[in-house]
């Protein structure tokens, strides 16, 4: 498998939101290369705080616009998205997810508004 990455992000314990977003955020230029005909994003949320298995730091807020940025960088591109639920061993992470979920779908029009304003 390690052949085929070709892109390798490190991401550590003491990473705050802003560390963990700004180092994702270097993926979109990857999707420009690579002109997907759809992504399979996988959503993991054993990077949330409190997780005993990802040991990360990341917050809810932080999980949440994660999956806004992949869905903006999809709806930028008109690239369609099958998002895959994993990871994630907290009774809480349920409520995380669909809140990202809910967050997306209310703010689907924003964000192609959004990204035809960043167009023009």
């Amino acid at each position: 498998a390690k052949k085929a990455i070709k892109r390798d992000i490190s991401v550590y314990s003491r990473d705050s939101d802003e560390d963990y977003l700004l180092k994702i955020s270097i993926i979109e230029k990857d999707v420009d290369a690579f002109k997907p005909d759809f992504i399979v994003y996988n959503a993991g949320t054993d990077i949330i705080e409190g997780d005993p298995l990802g040991n990360l730091q990341i917050t809810p807020r932080g999980i949440i616009q994660r999956d806004e940025l992949v869905f903006r960088w999809a709806l930028r591109r008109n690239i369609p998205v099958l998002m895959v639920l994993s990871g994630g061993y907290q009774r809480s992470n349920a409520q995380v997810i669909a809140d990202s979920i809910e967050n997306v779908i209310k703010n689907e029009s924003k964000l192609k508004s959004q990204t035809e304003l960043r167009d023009l």
